[in-house]
């Protein structure tokens, strides 16, 4: 599980607070121009949703509720969102009907190779990573801090920017059930497993009233302050781990051991693509790592413990109540007539793979670390 996080940490901030300077909107003037478009939609929306809180509402009024910080990680990162979007033909993929095409099987063709080269220096891995260290960290924290202050002002803040916020999405909601609808039988057919579920979805769920009532169902009040405290803690104990993190410019170390993991990991024969880990890319990884002991950063290991104690303190605290509630989706979808023999598939092999990646991790952790 720890590896898993490390190929997580490694894709979200890939590079130093300073180097790699970016800008995803040149020459993407149509990408800038919407990003500006939706950046103006979420600041003219806000104040109808938390405009309660008069601190918020005087900075939102002012400009100073987001900052450049901000407006530059967004930009930035819609620039390049969109750049994926148009390179990959998303619109046209959604927009084709695809059910009964092809009844061939899903593969992956990734391959470590790939996982590799994208980690080069100078790639958009290590652009975002130095976006998200030198501008979209300070806006998190700076919007968090906002946030916060209106909480403490006043206690039914949550409350009362929720019912807003749902006064707003619903109609839009109501409004667009027909495309998804439209778009489902398009890419999986009228007669669908998909279809029974969306189905079930509306007769179960028809007002935001309704979803309340099926949490409060199965997660206790007590449950859900734990929830809230707990998340509250996590965010600022993740401000913390990132601070430090990108700080000691641990993100461009991070890079670089791992590009080397994945160049071993990757064989044509052995380990052709990253679709299984147990067995031989297990075993190529795991020489890497014994035949470069002690090259391993230490603030990426500090990161690494860091993260996954928080995952394993969710798993401890949350655990039963995570497989109750599996328990209850699967009995409810199992009665539509849905078989969930395919997901109970898919889980069981991931479960298996995520052993043999925290085997891996046992093997990393064992090894000495280098300060430098």
């Amino acid at each position: 599980m720890k590896l898993f996080v490390v190929l997580v940490l490694v894709g979200v901030c890939a590079a130093g607070r300073v180097h790699n300077h970016v800008n995803f909107c040149k020459n993407n003037a149509v990408g800038e121009a919407l990003a500006r478009a939706a950046r103006k939609l979420i600041v003219d929306e806000l104040p109808d949703i938390i405009g309660h809180c008069e601190s918020a509402a005087i900075a939102l009024e002012n400009g100073d509720f987001f900052g450049r910080d901000c407006i530059r990680a967004f930009d930035q990162s819609f620039c390049y969102g969109y750049t994926l979007y148009e390179k990959y033909e998303v619109a046209k993929l959604a927009a084709d009907c695809t059910y009964g095409d092809s009844d061939s099987d899903y593969s992956v063709s990734v391959t470590y190779q790939d996982m590799a080269n994208v980690l080069s220096p100078g790639g958009p891995v290590s652009k975002l990573g130095n976006l998200a260290c030198a501008h979209a960290l300070p806006c998190f924290k700076h919007v968090v801090k906002q946030i916060a202050d209106c909480a403490r002002a006043d206690e039914s803040f949550y409350t009362k920017a929720a019912e807003k916020a749902r006064a707003r999405l619903e109609p839009l909601i109501v409004e667009n059930l027909g495309s998804v609808k439209n778009s489902l039988i398009c890419h999986f057919g009228e007669k669908s497993d998909a279809m029974t579920l969306f189905s079930l979805i509306q007769d179960r769920i028809t007002s935001y009233d309704d979803l309340v009532t099926l949490m409060n169902t199965h997660i206790s009040g007590d449950t859900q302050d734990s929830l809230v405290a707990g998340a509250k803690s996590g965010i600022y104990d993740f401000f913390d781990g990132s601070n430090d993190f990108c700080d000691a410019g641990c993100v461009h170390k991070t890079t670089k051991y791992f590009k080397k993991l994945f160049i071993a990991t990757h064989d044509a024969e052995t380990c052709p693509t990253i679709e299984f880990y147990c067995g031989d890319c297990q075993a190529n990884a795991e020489s890497f790592i014994m035949g470069s002991a002690g090259s391993v950063p230490c603030c990426t290991m500090n990161a690494l413990d860091s993260i996954t104690s928080t995952i394993q303190s969710v798993i401890e605290n949350y655990g039963e109540l995570l497989i109750d509630i599996e328990a209850a989706v699967t009995e409810t979808v199992e009665e539509s007539g849905v078989s969930t023999d395919g997901y109970e598939a898919v889980k069981a092999a991931a479960m298996e793979q995520a052993a043999c990646l925290g085997d891996t991790y046992d093997e990393l952790d064992s090894e000495a670390c280098v300060e430098a």
